[in-house]
């Protein structure tokens, strides 16, 4: 869509149309298309240096504001915009800050995405429990007592990378190398000796791929 179409909301002289202050949840909406603006879109630039200055003006000035649904929704739109949040994570933040009475959220639609986020979380419980059985089978606890278990964490990392459920194959993987990656780091850092290290820095520039060492991500 071109920016142009922004210009719309200004006035004659090419301020942003006052009226603007009075529709909040407009001016949130025209603040998070801002954030996708590409270089050279300067009315994009002006849009969000308005709506950032009276949407925080009217947070400060207004407490019964900054405690309401929208408020809510304003407060953390300035602390980080939708687009640059975690998509999963942030659906799960509307189904909380929409309220039963808000019209412009039909039942139908709240419904859908309630199941929604119950069906992908019973996928993540899957993936994860899948995931820790392969760590314990690993018994790294007891092989390497000094690597750190950042199973859990890894998982959520590679959740933020692939959050779409069809995408599970790829979390599952992607979580499986980022712990093996943690357990390396942590050899060169607290355990190996420096003779051990070069030993084993030159077994991965060999880069090995034999059936025995890949086994380790199935």
């Amino acid at each position: 869509m071109n920016a142009d179409i922004f210009h719309e909301f200004k006035e004659e002289k090419g301020d942003f149309k006052s009226s603007l202050i009075d529709d909040l949840k407009g001016m949130l909406s025209l603040y998070e298309a801002a954030h996708i603006r590409i270089h050279g879109e300067d009315v994009l630039e002006e849009a969000l240096n308005f709506t950032t200055t009276n949407l925080t003006s009217m947070m400060t000035s207004s407490p019964s504001l900054s405690r309401s649904p929208l408020g809510i929704r304003i407060q953390h739109s300035l602390e980080q915009p939708i687009h640059k949040g975690v998509p999963r994570l942030e659906a799960r933040r509307y189904i909380s800050l929409y309220q039963e009475n808000d019209a412009t959220w039909s039942d139908t639609v709240r419904t859908l995405a309630k199941l929604d986020f119950k069906l992908v979380q019973t996928l993540h419980r899957q993936e994860l429990s899948d995931l820790s059985r392969w760590w314990k089978d690993l018994d790294f606890a007891k092989e390497l007592p000094f690597a750190r278990d950042k199973l859990v964490e890894c998982y959520f990392w590679a959740v933020g990378a692939y959050f779409e459920p069809t995408y599970s194959i790829a979390r599952v993987f992607l979580s499986k190398v980022l712990t093996l990656t943690t357990i390396i780091d942590d050899t060169f850092d607290v355990y190996g000796m420096q003779e051990e290290l070069l030993l084993f820095t030159d077994a991965i520039q060999r880069f090995n791929t034999s059936p025995s060492l890949l086994a380790l991500l199935v």
